[in-house]
């Protein structure tokens, strides 16, 4: 029969858990801090001091996030909190790419063997496909 070594372990003790369950956790976190008007707050302390904005600009909303836009927005993250943490009120300006080629190019396969169309329909798919993807990326 197996001993349980458990009781032996001499652990720290502490108020973490000790598994993270961050699928459960997250949703619960962000509602406290969104009570507690956690961002507001720091905007509010750093009031007054020189600002740095850094808008965020692409990702292009014209597909399904990947990693390269998930790096994307840790680099962005990771300089606004540095700036905040640094003596500047950097608030967090997001924002997509919905113009250029890249939509333009995914909204017209969307459109093969359609035949002909306005350059003002053209125009209302690719609002249309941008929209829409800037809906997933903020989901």
């Amino acid at each position: 029969m197996p001993q349980d070594y458990n009781s032996t372990i001499n652990l720290p003790k502490t108020l973490f858990d000790m598994r993270a369950g961050l699928p459960k956790k997250e949703p619960e976190m962000l509602k406290e801090w969104n009570a507690d008007h956690l961002y507001e707050e720091l905007m509010k302390h750093n009031e007054g001091k020189p600002r740095y904005v850094l808008h965020d600009g692409p990702p292009y909303a014209n597909g399904n996030i990947h990693m390269g836009t998930a790096l994307n927005k840790i680099i962005k993250d990771i300089i606004v909190r540095y700036k905040n943490m640094t003596g500047f009120q950097a608030p967090y300006v997001p924002g997509y790419d919905t113009h250029g080629l890249p939509i333009e190019l995914k909204a017209m396969k969307q459109l093969v063997g359609k035949g002909e169309i306005s350059k003002l329909e053209l125009r209302k798919v690719c609002h249309e496909f941008a929209t829409e993807h800037i809906d997933i990326m903020g989901e």
